[in-house]
């Protein structure tokens, strides 16, 4: 296992609030199913990196910010998180407005760092203002139906199914975040990535506290699960 997963383990993983009725639930399926995918994300992100450090040219750069702008630009985010607000039940609004609240964030968070981006590509002249982007296909191009697609489908399958979507894939960003603090050295990629990093732990840390806090029940475990086979399937991990 690699040092930089193996830390995020000890600090954000495995400890548990006391009492936690989903906290089995949650380490069972850590230990089962989501560190495999986790190390497959360290190891492909390492890769990326040194194969765009022994590039020789920065076009890898331009191609991560273009990547990190269509994932997580307005026209992504406005519309999933707002889907996801608006999707919950009347009836079920007491029950999780907690999470209504956190998905609002979001919505801030993720705009947010759309802009990170377009600073990494104003800064290195790829583009003069983020106007440059609207007829560039790249910068809307999304093609993880697990981040996207079936993300905006995630609240009508279960108010708690998004939860997988936190907990797994957010920690893939804490993780990628943090390998390429450890390997880059560029000023304005580490600000691309070091500004988004709270956030995004955050995001992680709001999946942790769902499936401990929701998930004590099988019922409640089940769509939790089912999303998680979903995105594991996506990233050909095989158990």
């Amino acid at each position: 296992m690699h040092q930089i997963l193996a830390e995020f383990l000890d600090k954000w993983v495995w400890p548990t609030a006391p009492g936690a009725p989903g906290a089995e639930f949650r380490l069972r399926i850590t230990e089962e199913k989501c560190i495999k995918g986790w190390e497959m994300a360290v190891a492909a992100t390492l890769t990326e990196i040194e194969k765009g450090l022994a590039s020789g040219n920065e076009d890898w750069k331009r191609r991560v910010a273009m990547g990190g702008y269509a994932a997580e630009g307005v026209q992504m985010s406005i519309k999933q998180m707002s889907a996801q607000l608006v999707s919950v039940d009347i009836a079920e609004q007491e029950r999780y407005i907690d999470l209504q609240r956190m998905r609002a964030r979001q919505v801030w968070d993720e705009c947010k760092h759309s802009k990170l981006h377009v600073e990494v590509l104003m800064e290195k002249g790829w583009i003069k203002s983020e106007r440059d982007l609207l007829d560039n296909p790249a910068a809307h191009l999304q093609p993880l139906p697990a981040y996207f697609g079936l993300s905006m489908m995630f609240p009508h399958i279960h108010p708690l199914a998004r939860a997988a979507q936190h907990y797994f894939v957010e920690a893939i960003a804490c993780l990628g975040i943090a390998t390429y603090l450890s390997r880059v050295d560029d000023p304005m990629m580490r600000h691309e990535h070091l500004s988004q990093r709270d956030e995004e732990l955050m995001h992680f840390m709001e999946g942790k506290y769902t499936i401990d806090t929701y998930c004590g029940r099988p019922e409640d475990q089940k769509p939790v699960e089912d999303t998680l086979e979903f995105l594991l399937h996506r990233m050909r991990v095989n158990l």
